[in-house]
């Protein structure tokens, strides 16, 4: 029988996880979510990004 390798498990429940949190959102509300916890990862850990002036 074939013994998964514990990152490979780790990485297995991370998925699904997140795939039990998500499954009921439609994709503008996953972008939403994406979008707020990445705001939340950029104050709590105080990262400096250079965002462009303008988009084309």
């Amino acid at each position: 029988m074939y013994k998964e390798p514990r990152a490979m498990r780790e990485i297995h429940e991370i998925q699904e996880k997140l795939y039990e949190e998500e499954k009921g959102l439609s994709a503008k509300e996953r972008i939403a979510k994406i979008h707020k916890e990445t705001e939340e990862l950029i104050k709590k850990y105080n990262i400096k990004l250079k965002r462009p002036s303008h988009v084309t």
